[in-house]
């Protein structure tokens, strides 16, 4: 079988096809080579794995697919273009708490170094890309600091799935899914208008991943905006070249 790609993130934007591990409603999950892509139709979610097909097709897992990207428009996260005061940002993930997802150790992403909590979040929770997993994904995100990367991709080999890995890898090069990205913006922006939006559509993003997300980043973020703690290193703001 093969299937024309017409929109692809970059991590998927040179897949030629694969064998099919997991699949659903209008999604599947293929793996290329050891590499994981997304497969979906045009309502799917965009995300730096993903590999968007006008036609989805029943498929099999087993299934081998073939995919012609020579023609796919690649996608990929938009930079942060507006970032407001400090205090501004607190209250704007304060705004969005209630909804975060309520896991006493992914909330103390706040206060305790993220190495401490790693063995308590990594490759735990439920979802197909467990809810830890996809909360130190939405903490790379608003952080990019590559030492904390360095320790969450490291803790991850041995203790996340494949999905995972690669989204962790993409986070830290400032790359994530579409919904993520949108909703850091938002908090980073301290957009009124624009978190209402951005909450919904991160939280129709799978089961719990929208909500475990949006707990990394309103973690990160609220970790940028308190005041420095004398003598530490400064962290690295998502803004930053």
């Amino acid at each position: 079988m093969r299937l024309v790609v017409g929109e692809a993130g970059l991590g998927a934007i040179t897949c030629s096809g694969g064998r099919v591990h997991a699949t659903g409603g209008g999604w599947a999950w293929i793996d290329w080579d050891g590499r994981p892509v997304h497969l979906t139709d045009l309502r799917g979610p965009m995300t730096p794995l993903t590999a968007r097909v006008a036609r989805f097709p029943h498929l099999e897992v087993g299934s081998q697919i073939a995919l012609d990207t020579s023609r796919a428009v690649l996608w990929r996260s938009p930079p942060v273009q507006s970032v407001a005061r400090p205090e501004a940002i607190r209250d704007a993930c304060t705004s969005v708490a209630a909804h975060r997802w309520n896991d006493p150790w992914a909330l103390q992403l706040v206060d305790q170094p993220v190495e401490a909590l790693l063995p308590r979040l990594l490759g735990r929770g439920p979802g197909l890309t467990p809810a830890g997993d996809d909360v130190l994904i939405g903490f790379i995100l608003a952080r990019q600091c590559r030492e904390e990367s360095a320790l969450i991709l490291a803790g991850a080999r041995n203790r996340s799935g494949q999905p995972s890995r690669a989204f962790l890898r993409w986070a830290s090069k400032a790359e994530g899914p579409a919904v993520a990205v949108a909703m850091l913006h938002a908090l980073v922006a301290a957009d009124a208008q624009a978190l209402g939006p951005a909450l919904r559509n991160l939280l129709a993003f799978g089961g719990t991943t929208g909500s475990a997300i949006l707990t990394g980043l309103t973690s990160g973020l609220e970790k940028l905006a308190s005041p420095p703690v004398p003598g530490a290193t400064p962290d690295h703001h998502p803004t930053s070249a």
